[in-house]
């Protein structure tokens, strides 16, 4: 007749039980990474962004500021540090994929208006005017300066007034 034993399937079942968390840990590492690298490569874009706001505003009013600028390359330094980081503990497939993303990220398109284009002629002057409008204008939320109370991005990591550290 059929015996049953207990000790086998208790055995078998730790066995499936080890076995579905080993891979639900892996997913999860996996998934981890790939946000970390998400977020990271968002900050890096948006640092770059506020360099490029910074120096643009500085050149139109014929100003300089090399120690902000610098801070402002630091930042940047250290976020690309942190990608290479997070792409040393990916596996190679993980690796594959976020560079595949990567570079779907980077091809731009030629009629998008919000793709940055190697080449600036063509804009009228009134547009000219325009982008240095919005160079000194904050985007989205705003705080103020401590310093020189102007309003700069909530998420700015210095005045590009003053230079004030926020």
């Amino acid at each position: 007749m059929f015996e049953l034993d207990i000790n086998k399937i208790k055995e078998q079942s730790m066995q499936f039980v080890d076995t579905a968390y080993k891979a639900a840990m892996d997913i999860a590492d996996k998934g981890k990474n790939q946000l970390d690298l998400a977020s990271q490569q968002n900050r890096l874009a948006k640092a770059q962004r506020q360099l490029g706001a910074l120096v643009y505003s500085l050149h139109k009013a014929d100003e300089e500021n090399q120690p902000l600028v610098d801070k402002y390359i630091e930042n940047i330094a250290e976020i690309e540090k942190a990608i290479e980081e997070i792409k040393a503990r990916m596996t190679p497939d993980e690796a594959a994929a976020a560079e595949a993303a990567e570079a779907e990220q980077e091809t731009e398109d030629p009629n998008d208006p919000t793709t940055y284009h190697d080449d600036p002629a063509g804009l009228t002057p009134e547009e000219e005017q325009a982008l240095a409008d919005a160079a000194d204008r904050p985007r989205g939320e705003t705080k103020e300066c401590p310093v020189c109370h102007a309003d700069v991005d909530a998420d700015a990591l210095f005045c590009n007034h003053c230079g004030a550290q926020l």
